[in-house]
């Protein structure tokens, strides 16, 4: 996996490509370690498990606390799937498109 980070409209937004599993998801926990408003771009992301899932919830309850947002692209597809089974897509904060988080 392949993570990738800028600034953009006062956001961190933190980009990543390939697969989220357990031998990624530290890296990616990592990358959002920052307790500022944040915005996760999956769109590149083929799959992830369940190590990812909980990486996502760890990310959004610690940066909740820390009264920041934390903002999840995931476009349709597998990684969508497995969101919306679990039923986190209505925990989380998902939209569609990068433009969409940073929107607001």
């Amino acid at each position: 996996m392949n993570i990738s980070s800028e600034e953009s409209q006062g956001w961190l937004v933190v980009g990543a490509v390939g697969e989220i599993d357990i031998a990624t998801a530290d890296a990616l926990d990592q990358a959002l370690a920052e307790n500022r408003n944040t915005v996760l771009d999956l769109s590149d992301v083929s799959f992830m498990d369940s190590t990812g899932l909980r990486t996502l919830v760890g990310v959004h309850n610690r940066l909740s606390e820390a009264g920041s947002r934390f903002r999840i692209v995931v476009p349709s597809g597998a990684v969508a799937r497995i969101i919306q089974i679990t039923g986190l897509s209505d925990a989380l904060d998902i939209v569609d498109t990068r433009a969409a988080a940073l929107a607001s």
